[in-house]
């Protein structure tokens, strides 16, 4: 079992560093797409392997692990499907930030679990202390989801340019 831990811990950071450099990009309102796909990939890697925990109780990781398999979806379709045309920009840019989002607060979600178990921390003083936590995440990814949709829905085609050769990346995955 601490093998699939690490596993999803290890899957879990690449996508969190992965998408933090997307979501900075699409801040800015450009699209880096071989970024976005591999933030996609890694996210996609983090809820599979959120999947293979034991069934004991239904966990925040498997909770959050099919919601961020959804949503990631939404963000594929949005960009591959239709192009990021019209209204499905604005639904990449907030998909792209709840999956980030998601993987943020399992990996809260895990830190404290771990710091409980080796600073023998009260159950009810770690618990509070990692729900007001994942609050203040969740209004910090609410703020920064409104302001990069209304970034990068502002901005035109162009800006789906590839940082590395300067043409339309469509095909990255």
């Amino acid at each position: 079992m601490s093998i699939l831990r690490f596993v999803y811990a290890v899957c879990d950071l690449f996508a969190i560093g992965a998408g933090t450099i997307v979501l900075l990009g699409l801040f800015t309102g450009e699209l880096i797409a071989k970024r976005a796909a591999l933030f996609l990939k890694c996210a996609l890697a983090t809820s599979i392997t959120g999947l293979f925990f034991p069934l004991h109780d239904f966990t925040l990781v498997q909770m959050c692990s099919m919601l961020s398999v959804y949503v990631s979806g939404m963000a594929f379709l949005a960009w591959h499907k239709f192009h990021l045309s019209g209204v499905w920009r604005s639904i990449f840019a907030l998909t792209i930030t709840i999956v980030l989002y998601l993987n943020v607060v399992v990996a809260i979600d895990g830190v404290f679990d771990q710091m409980s178990r080796f600073t023998g921390l009260a159950p009810a003083q770690s618990e509070l202390t990692s729900r007001a936590t994942k609050f203040l995440v969740m209004v910090f990814f609410a703020v920064i989801g409104i302001v990069v949709v209304k970034r990068f829905h502002n901005r035109g085609a162009h800006s789906l340019r590839s940082h590395t050769n300067g043409v339309a990346d469509k095909h990255v995955f």
